[in-house]
């Protein structure tokens, strides 16, 4: 159901704008129509009017002939042009077949009131308009005075009806898009929420992807048990162009004996403690690497062989200095080798000659160091 959910939801305010489009339409469409009513019902009001004041002027036509003997004819045209412009208003007209039949009632006693002035009966001409001609205009004006006002009020009506569709729907509109406006921006801020919380995802996965290559390589290039640089290192930090430098390899003497008798656990231990001496014999711009079992070895960063043979001494001083291994005293000894380059020699040299200084010491009886050339400059 959640999943129904999310994807009807996308479609809701598209269709309230749809809405709100088409009720703008609708309410526009509906305001012309009631503002064209409007105009229409005004027109009604003007023929009304003008009709009354047609019937007017055709009442006062009647008397033209006891002021001017020899007019009837002339007021009988005129009376013709009015009628017939009258017809004209009535025809235009809508709902009006009782102000039509009293509009003709009203003819025939103006006709007969016109034929007696035509004879020359004023008296009785006067009589009848006093007891029909005038109750009837009079009955027409009240007529015609309200269809003006129900034509007035529809108009007025109507303009107020248009008004106020119009501004109902204007406020429905303005709400509609209001709401859609704060929907967007509400969807608008989740999405950017999102995406920053994607991108945070993404720096965590790079972040942790580079603390696992440099985990990785931090692992290829360094002893598991001690954490010190491991041959491999070695080889690299060798290959550097930088000649000036000495090389130290330490191998660990009476070491077998020890992880014979107290097992591995206890050897492990030992080169443990024996990686942390051979780190502070060193200086601080050395580097100290494990080569495997129990042998090790120190670079001299710009060391010359005075500079050397102080860190192997100083080596073999504190790898001669018991160890409390499994609550045991433990003592082993270092013979060391030491070579020495000159600017030329190449890390591969290096090592060769360190090598042979070191095979040196352990076929001499152990427990010092000795620097290549063969002159055995100090043993423990």
């Amino acid at each position: 159901m959640g999943t129904g959910r999310a994807r009807r939801t996308p479609w809701r305010w598209p269709r309230v704008l749809a809405l709100a489009v088409l009720l703008l339409g609708g309410v526009t469409f509906a305001n012309i129509r009631l503002h064209g009513e409007s105009r229409g019902h005004e027109v009604t009001r003007s023929q009304l009017s003008e009709l009354n004041m047609l019937l007017h002027e055709e009442s006062s036509l009647q008397w033209k002939t006891l002021a001017d003997r020899n007019s009837p004819v002339r007021v009988g045209r005129e009376l013709g042009t009015i009628r017939a412009r009258e017809r004209a208003i009535l025809d235009t007209l809508t709902g009006v077949a009782d102000l039509r039949r009293q509009i003709a009632e009203y003819h025939d006693v103006l006709d007969q009131e016109l034929g007696l002035l035509g004879v020359g009966k004023t008296a009785e001409a006067l009589a009848l308009e006093r007891r029909e001609t005038d109750p009837r205009f009079a009955r027409l004006n009240i007529a015609l005075q309200r269809l003006e006002d129900e034509a007035v009020a529809a108009a007025d009506q109507a303009n107020d009806i248009a008004d106020l569709a119009l501004m109902v729907a204007m406020a429905a509109a303005v709400t509609a898009i209001g709401f859609l406006l704060f929907r967007f921006e509400r969807e608008h801020r989740a999405t950017q929420r999102a995406n920053e919380e994607l991108l945070l995802q993404q720096q965590l996965a790079l972040d942790t992807l580079a603390e696992n290559e440099a985990l990785v390589r931090h692992q290829a290039s360094h002893d598991p048990l001690t954490g010190l640089p491991n041959r491999r290192a070695l080889t690299e930090l060798l290959e550097a162009e930088d000649g000036h430098r000495a090389l130290l390899l330490v191998d660990l003497d009476d070491f077998k004996p020890v992880n014979d008798r107290l097992g591995h656990a206890a050897g492990d231990e030992l080169l443990i403690g024996v990686a942390g001496r051979l780190v502070a014999a060193a200086g601080a711009e050395d580097t100290v690497v494990r080569l495997g079992g129990d042998e090790f070895a120190v670079v001299v960063a710009g060391g010359d062989a005075e500079v050397a043979t102080h860190v192997a001494e100083r080596i073999v001083a504190a790898v001669g200095t018991p160890f409390d291994i499994a609550g045991a005293e433990v003592c082993v000894g270092a013979s060391v080798g030491v070579a020495v380059g000159d600017g030329t020699a190449d890390g591969a040299q290096l090592l060769r000659e360190a090598d042979r200084a070191m095979y040196h010491v352990k076929q001499s009886g152990k427990g010092g160091y000795e620097v290549h050339c063969g002159q055995r400059l100090a043993a423990a």
